[in-house]
């Protein structure tokens, strides 16, 4: 009786299963996390798009220094709102059952801040700024870093490909552990 499943028909969420990296009882909990960070805007449902605010306020998200960048990468329609199925795509990427390329995809997007398809001095700078928050790097020491960066991983010039970036990530077995949190 206490676990009859209301919300989701068997077959949503057999889809659910099959489309995501999460199993039939991790999406219903992330429903219930769903609806207590958007349910104060009435009975919330899968469809309707919540500002990105509301899912940062995910007990994972609302320390990361990224978190308004990975709202935004996840966000389906790139309009500062995002729907249930974005949000179990969140949850999926940050599983530890996901494989290590699609966590790279996602983690070159958020570390794209100027959205060209490349990580350059700009978006490094950014991601320096946003790793050393209060204990900030004096500029010279930021430049270089970003530099060493560029020279160790950018093979072309052209700054950091997302296949640059993969690249690199599959020599930091730690990557997997640190991009990843649980329903």
């Amino acid at each position: 009786m206490g676990n009859k499943n209301t919300t989701f028909t068997e077959e949503e969420l057999e889809d659910y299963e099959d489309l995501t990296y999460l199993t039939r009882r991790e999406i219903l909990v992330a429903w219930g996390k769903w609806k207590g960070l958007v349910g104060g805007q009435g009975e919330p449902d899968r469809v309707t798009r919540y500002p990105e605010e509301d899912v940062q306020k995910l007990p994972e998200l609302q320390h990361n220094p990224f978190r308004e960048r990975i709202t935004r990468v996840f966000s389906s329609l790139k309009d500062s709102r995002m729907s249930f199925e974005d949000f179990l795509d969140l949850l999926s990427v940050m599983s530890s059952k996901a494989p290590l390329q699609l966590k790279a995809h996602y983690a070159f997007h958020i570390f794209d801040y100027n959205e060209d398809q490349v990580l350059d001095t700009e978006d490094l700078e950014v991601v320096v700024e946003r790793l050393t928050g209060d204990h900030a790097l004096l500029p010279e020491e930021k430049s270089k870093l970003v530099e060493k960066l560029l020279e160790d991983t950018d093979l072309d010039g052209g700054g950091i490909s997302e296949e640059e970036f993969k690249h690199l990530l599959t020599k930091c077995p730690d990557f997997t552990h640190s991009f990843r949190f649980s329903v």
